[in-house]
């Protein structure tokens, strides 16, 4: 039963129905309660395509959320052969942050309904990026939100739509509550101001956004659409028109085991994405940079405002091609993090070895001409031969080369010229909370690791097997070293 039984299944659509058609009708009678900003009718009402389940001895699965599951099953992703009739379902809404706040403004959410919903709450997701204390890596409220004290059942156990809408809101008003009997002496006031603190820090970042959106060079591309002359018309062809999974593999070039590479954007377009770049930072607005180990470069959705461009690719280019090459860490992308890096003589030169914080990454030359500045493709983490050379992959402008994000690589350095690449990082908060995912091993070696595969960052061993003392500036990150494992 991949959605639970068919009795609670009829209960969750059909009590989730009536609230919607209740709801709707409160608007045209009364108004909606002065929080609430959208909400989907039944129309909008989507099944979800792809769902967490737990084995369950004697019984092929069953659905389960991530906080009920049980410690100890095997947690899996699959597709949910079942889905329009026995859900889950997925539906639309946005709510407004308290008045005054850092958070006074619309807060857009999609709503997952369980089977036996009301029995069980509505799960919450914040769509966009938010700096929010009391939201995890996924956008999800922390578990204290699921309490009593901030999202009560009725007197009958049951779960609304109604209390859980204004549960958000207040979420985006003020700290959530904790029982008094868990905090230590001090933590409420400490929450109080890391709230206060993230709450600013994510008002500053949209600031900064709006301040340069009149300033843009090219406004076409914060209009959150995509248009296909910026594509190869292969891509188009395959991708934005076709989509499915036999075409985008026969549309692929496969590299390596797990590397795949394809035309993605025309010259122009990739000339018109740095041109943008470039523009902001002569701007003297912030910059963001993308990560500790790179010095240059820029973040593009959640620095410049490019996430409704971002969102787009996103949905419409990326997602098809993680879908069918990587079913399980790519079915179901649901967050990313989009930004330049830029290698020059005199600036960053490469990026040492390592693996990226996420699960699909999607990694392209825009530019601009350059010789050298390959990149090394070695094993995947937790996997034989993790530090074993598979392939150097040669970029070129407009392709993009794709790969799971525990692929271990580095950027080779730069000989001459200029290099600029796109590169989105694609998280999938479903993979995320399943067993494969939380249980990655690290095996030990049979083989002599390939030197070029060796990092200064991650490896205690480097020294040993590069042959070359660590620099001063490496031995600062290799003090968080972790392989070998001590064991």
């Amino acid at each position: 039963a991949m959605g639970g039984a068919a009795g609670a299944t009829q209960c969750g659509k059909a009590t989730l129905l009536g609230e919607l058609a209740a709801m709707h009708q409160r608007r045209k009678v009364a108004g909606w309660p002065p929080f609430l900003v959208r909400l989907g009718s039944a129309e909008d009402v989507r099944p979800l395509q792809y769902f967490l389940f737990q084995e369950v001895e004697g019984d092929e699965s069953s659905e389960v959320s991530e906080r009920d599951k049980d410690r100890g099953a095997r947690v899996l992703v699959a597709p949910n052969a079942g889905a329009e009739e026995e859900g889950p379902w997925e539906v639309p809404a946005a709510v407004r942050g308290g008045a005054g706040t850092p958070f006074d403004r619309d807060v857009e959410l999609t709503l997952t309904v369980p089977a036996d919903y009301p029995a069980r709450p509505l799960q919450v997701r914040v769509e966009g990026i938010t700096r929010h204390l009391m939201l995890t890596d996924a956008n999800e409220p922390v578990p204290m939100f699921y309490n009593s004290m901030n999202l009560p059942p009725g007197e009958d156990g049951a779960y609304d739509l109604p209390t859980t809408l204004l549960a958000v809101h207040r979420l985006f008003s003020a700290p959530l509550r904790f029982p008094e009997s868990t905090l230590g002496e001090g933590q409420l006031e400490e929450i109080e101001e890391q709230w206060a603190e993230d709450a600013e820090e994510d008002a500053k970042r949209r600031a900064t956004i709006e301040a340069y959106r009149p300033q843009a060079r090219h406004p076409e591309l914060f209009e959150g659409d995509l248009r296909e002359e910026w594509f190869d018309l292969a891509f188009v062809q395959a991708v934005l028109r076709d989509g499915s999974a036999e075409a985008v593999r026969a549309f692929v070039k496969e590299e390596c085991a797990g590397a795949y590479s394809f035309p993605m954007f025309t010259p122009a377009f990739c000339g018109l994405l740095i041109d943008e770049a470039e523009h902001y930072q002569a701007s003297g607005l912030p910059v963001r940079r993308p990560n500790s180990m790179n010095a240059y470069g820029l973040i593009l959705n959640d620095g410049i405002g490019l996430e409704s461009f971002i969102d787009a690719l996103h949905r419409r280019a990326l997602q098809p091609v993680a879908r069918a090459l990587f079913p399980q860490e790519g079915c179901r992308l649901d967050g990313h993090h989009a930004f330049l890096v830029h290698y020059q003589q005199g600036k960053d030169l490469g990026l040492d070895t390592h693996t990226d914080d996420s699960d699909v990454t999607f990694n392209t030359a825009l530019g601009k001409e350059f010789t050298g500045a390959g990149l090394s493709l070695c094993g995947m983490m937790g996997g034989a031969g993790m530090r074993k050379l598979r392939h150097v992959y040669r970029h070129v402008v407009g392709r993009c080369l794709v790969h799971l994000g525990r692929h271990r690589h580095g950027a080779d350095d730069i000989e001459s010229g200029e290099r600029i690449n796109l590169i989105v990082w694609n998280h999938n908060s479903l993979w995320r909370k399943s067993t494969p995912y939380r249980s990655i091993e690290l095996p030990d070696e049979t083989d002599e690791p390939d030197a070029v595969c060796v990092s200064y960052t991650h490896d205690r061993d480097y020294e040993q097997h590069v042959g070359k003392a660590l620099t001063e500036a490496q031995a600062l990150f290799a003090k968080r070293a972790w392989y070998p494992p001590l064991r």
